[in-house]
């Protein structure tokens, strides 16, 4: 199939997030689920330090677009069946940190067009089937923060997750348009917080991720027990949810930055300034290619990367590279 910068943002979200990974499949096999995490976290750490240091657009995009790959390929990297590797190149405790769900399901089932934490109350527990609530936007700023135990906290996400299967069909069909949803959910939160913030809010998130990736395979003697890796595979799931949702609200915020510096300039002729910002472009202008219609490694200019990448020990063996140590 080809691809352009002119329908990628049409892409469903899911499909947009395979293409994408594939780019370096060729390599990706060999890493671990640590190495490709590792790389998600380096370049999250790079957007904050562009962000910190008020680098230029290019830059800070170059950042996200990196990310992003870096956090497609975590996503599928995780899916498959709990404590089996299938195949792949992978410690047995990487087996069992695992996620069942696509990455559009595992957001509608924390993000079903509202707030899990300050909308949940409108739902309902159990498998009572309310109307539609429709778009419902967050007011969580306008709330006290309050602690909330772990078992109620695991009913309100169960009461959002049997919502989101109740309305499947408000679910939305392209990248674009989770970017649109996010950014009409929390637009009360956009507008009020910095760019620095909301910046800080994605590296929290991510740290939740990290941490719920760590609790599919360390337990407690009293919490080894029968359907808690259940539990633990639906929280690694929502937090990774909430990083994809960070990131999403993120690319809001510089479209609004972006907005207020068109206003604050309409006497410039700037065709840049007029274009939205948006997570799919940032991603195509980096890895993408008008001429060859795909998505493509923007170093050997390959769709599946061909560039000499040395991974040891499964490229090249530890005792080859212990000869080059001095």
């Amino acid at each position: 199939m080809e691809y352009s910068r002119r329908r990628i943002g049409k892409l469903p979200l899911d499909e947009f997030v395979a293409v994408v990974a594939t780019i370096y499949s060729s390599h990706d096999k060999h890493r671990t689920i640590w190495d490709v995490w590792s790389h998600t976290l380096h370049h999250a750490a790079g957007i904050a330090q562009q962000i910190r240091m008020g680098a230029n657009e290019g830059q800070l995009y170059a950042e996200i677009a990196d990310f992003s790959l870096w956090l497609f390929t975590t996503l599928l990297k995780l899916n498959g069946e709990f404590g089996k590797s299938g195949g792949r190149s992978e410690r047995t405790q990487e087996s069992i940190i695992r996620i069942r769900n696509s990455c559009s399901d595992l957001l509608w089932h924390k993000y079903p067009k509202l707030c899990p934490l300050c909308s949940a109350h409108k739902i309902g527990g159990g498998t009572t089937s309310p109307a539609s609530l429709g778009l419902n936007p967050c007011d969580c700023l306008g709330r006290r923060a309050e602690v909330e135990q772990r078992d109620a906290k695991r009913k309100r996400l169960a009461s959002v997750h049997h919502y989101s299967d109740r309305v499947p069909g408000e679910k939305p069909t392209s990248i674009d348009g989770w970017q649109q949803m996010f950014g009409a959910i929390f637009a009360r939160n956009i507008a009020a917080l910095s760019l620095a913030d909301v910046t800080l809010h994605l590296m929290e998130e991510l740290g939740e991720a990290s941490d719920a990736m760590v609790r599919m395979y360390t337990y407690k003697e009293e919490t080894f027990r029968s359907g808690e890796p259940n539990v633990r595979q639906l929280n690694l799931e929502g937090q990774l949810a909430d990083v994809f949702s960070r990131t999403f609200v993120l690319i809001e915020k510089l479209d609004q930055s972006k907005r207020e510096r068109r206003e604050n300039e309409q006497r410039r002729a700037d065709e840049e300034l007029k274009e939205s910002v948006r997570l799919s472009e940032i991603i195509w202008q980096r890895y993408g290619s008008e001429d060859l219609g795909s998505f493509y490694c923007p170093h050997c200019k390959k769709p599946v990367c061909r560039c000499q990448i040395i991974l040891v020990p499964p490229t090249r063996t530890v005792e080859q590279l212990v000869e080059l140590y001095q």
